[in-house]
């Protein structure tokens, strides 16, 4: 059953929610059962990981959102399509993943994370058709079926990647958790999947058809795009893990975990916004986009403001009580990282409205713009401050990557014929 952006909102919201408290749950429990150096090289392992899942995870899936959003009546043909194309490519990375893990972990200065590399790399196929079907449902609207996916996945995650960790086989035993979480949401998807199936109808109109080519040339950007700014919240961890030691990377690490507590928490507000612009673009409906965007940029707001200021004012405290006191000389670098993250939290949101719009690649260019200065910063400043410096680095990136994209959605939606729509607010 469709859901309303409202009640979408509110169901997104509550599985980011679950998200984030097992994310959280699962990197504080191996903070403390594992140490900082194993951490650190656990935290390292699975943000390579996400970075190949996100090539997967976002393009086909979020191009199936936006098609399948436009209801007319090729939502079948759309699905069938893309979940060719998406279990192939998945393959082919599996593939490309498990030969370079030996250099993967050469390039990161040591030589014994392969096994975890080649391990993690297992995850791919089962988590690409799962991040299918939850962009499918959220095309659908169904963000019902989307949100319980979401709510299951960090549910099983946090359970078996602590339990497996707790065995003798630790580090080995908690990417085997990671694993086995998307293998068992992946089933639940069938199911939903072949209920909602059974309710649409293809549609005999060949104007209506979207093919392999169209999906691919919205995807791709995307998938740029989305890489770009996964890479901006990670890259800072992986210099510290090859400038710095790794208890350095794993005090890094827990930094970053925490930092980016509010930013998960809003991201639901783009779940139900990008279908919702998508939409409204098909229909060249300018004014309420222009309301979605103020609307989701308040609500925004209202969760970032309080909790970056929590964050940054009881640092210290946080860290260690969390992760214990081992972690509390991360606390300087964590109120740096967390206003970075506020800041990247709203640039995501204005990308998500161009994506939205029809025009990724004017997010693919803007990310790629913050994450070549992530970079430069990061290589500067990391030599000079430690991980303060990685946090100052991400924290400039964001901010300039925030104006940017600000200005090109005020310039785009600020028109006088929606000027009416900020007063209305």
């Amino acid at each position: 059953m469709k859901q309303s952006l409202k009640h979408g909102t509110i169901y997104l919201i509550a599985a980011q929610v679950s998200f984030v408290l097992s994310g959280y749950a699962t990197h504080i429990g191996l903070g403390r059962f594992l140490g900082p150096s194993d951490y650190g090289i656990y935290a390292v392992v699975i943000s390579l990981m996400t970075m190949v899942n996100l090539i997967l995870s976002t393009g086909i899936p979020q191009a199936v959102s936006k098609y399948v959003a436009h209801g007319e009546g090729n939502e079948l043909y759309v699905k069938r399509t893309a979940q060719k194309l998406q279990f192939s490519f998945s393959l082919i990375l599996f593939i490309l993943y498990y030969s370079l893990a030996d250099q993967l972990a050469i390039m990161l200065n040591d030589p014994g994370m392969a096994p975890y590399l080649r391990l993690s790399s297992l995850i791919v196929p089962a988590y690409a058709l799962q991040a299918l079907y939850v962009g499918y449902f959220n095309g659908l609207k169904e963000y019902g079926k989307q949100s319980l996916m979401v709510i299951l996945y960090s549910t099983f995650k946090v359970v078996l990647i602590l339990g497996l960790a707790l065995t003798p086989f630790a580090l080995y035993g908690a990417i085997t958790g990671f694993i086995i979480s998307s293998v068992a949401v992946l089933f639940l998807g069938f199911y939903f999947v072949h209920s909602a199936d059974k309710r649409l109808r293809v549609s005999n109109n060949e104007h209506c058809m979207i093919s392999a080519k169209t999906l691919l040339g919205f995807a791709t950007p995307i998938v740029f795009y989305s890489v770009a700014t996964n890479l901006i919240m990670s890259f800072d961890l992986f210099f510290v893990k090859a400038y710095l030691t790794d208890v350095d990377a794993g005090i890094y690490s827990a930094v970053s975990t925490i930092s980016k507590v509010p930013f998960y928490i809003i991201a639901g507000i783009y779940g139900a916004l990008f279908p919702a612009i998508s939409s409204m673009s098909a229909h060249n409906d300018r004014s309420q986009i222009t309301l979605q965007i103020i609307r989701s940029v308040k609500y925004s707001m209202l969760i970032l403001v309080p909790s970056t200021l929590f964050i940054v004012l009881f640092s210290r405290q946080v860290l260690s009580f969390l992760f214990s006191h081992q972690y509390s000389a991360g606390s300087t670098a964590l109120g740096v990282l967390t206003i970075g993250m506020g800041f990247f939290g709203l640039f995501s949101l204005f990308t998500t409205v161009i994506n939205g719009s029809g025009q990724p690649r004017v997010s693919m260019l803007m990310s790629l713009f913050v994450l070549i200065l992530d970079i430069v910063l990061n290589q500067l400043f990391i030599p000079l401050y430690g991980v303060v410096g990685a946090a100052m680095a991400t924290c400039t990136a964001c901010l300039l990557g925030l104006v940017v994209s600000f200005i090109y959605v005020y310039r785009k939606y600020n028109h006088s014929k929606e000027v009416s729509c900020f007063h209305a607010l």
